[in-house]
């Protein structure tokens, strides 16, 4: 190939294989993989020092529920069952009457010891209110009416129920503002007697149980009602006009 022709011929050669030189080079180029981005420099943070979370605080647990007082060895209804203020007490009540009218409350009758830590309070008081009778103070100086014996025994029928409602000379719990203990144990002496569980083992079969805190005429024998007075001559099946209890349970 002469004039013209060879040099178009060049310059197709050298378009195609562009300022680089051959196809096979270009190829080759394009193969050869890019190096790796270089790391980016880091600086050590020494760690910081974080206080440490305190735990949520539990809500404070009280040892008795709010129906009854803690008297340090245990938890005792502020009134006379049923325990409630402006109610009358229960009465013509035996010691198993309140041994299963506590129990259906998750409660229990209380123990002489407890009944006669709760009356005395800490300071070991003669009475609920202090160390000297007071007249008055307590439902406790009635005129005694004579009972008709031959007619409560016949309980449940209308006679029984009609003397013990001619005897009963009760009034409704925390009346007499006075006659609280240290700690808030209302009508602890007078009112009704309480039954409770014997401080000792019992005499007998049947005499578990004693009554506390005399009732509304006094106590037999005795000049005034105490904290350490009990009657203990009856057993526990005893029905009688002016007998009730009030509940007591463990702490906590």
């Amino acid at each position: 190939m002469n004039g013209p022709a060879r040099t178009v011929g060049w310059a197709m050669a050298f378009a195609v294989a562009g300022c680089g030189g051959s196809v096979t080079g270009a190829r080759r180029a394009a193969a050869t993989p890019e190096p790796p981005p270089r790391p980016l420099a880091t600086v050590a943070v020494p760690p910081v020092a974080l206080p440490p979370v305190a735990a949520p605080p539990r809500p404070a647990t009280k040892p008795c529920p709010d129906d009854m007082v803690d008297v340090g060895v245990a938890c005792i209804d502020r009134y006379e069952a049923p325990n409630e203020p402006g109610k009358m007490p229960f009465a013509l009540q035996t010691a198993w009457d309140g041994e299963s009218w506590c129990e259906d409350r998750g409660k229990r009758l209380c123990t002489e010891g407890e009944w006669v830590r709760a009356c005395e309070g800490p300071d070991g008081r003669k009475y609920p209110y202090g160390d000297a009778h007071e007249d008055g103070v307590c439902n406790d100086n009635r005129t005694w009416i004579s009972v008709r014996w031959d007619l409560l025994a016949r309980w449940p029928s209308p006679v029984a129920v009609d003397e013990a409602r001619r005897l009963f000379q009760g009034e409704t719990s925390g009346a007499r503002a006075g006659c609280v203990s240290a700690e808030g144990v209302h009508d602890l002496t007078g009112n009704v007697a309480e039954w409770v569980r014997r401080a000792e083992a019992p005499p007998r079969p049947g005499y578990e149980h004693v009554l506390k805190g005399c009732y509304w005429a006094g106590c037999y024998h005795e000049p005034h009602p105490n904290c350490v007075f009990r009657n203990s001559a009856h057993p526990g099946t005893f029905r009688t006009y002016e007998a009730g209890f009030r509940c007591c349970r463990d702490r906590g």
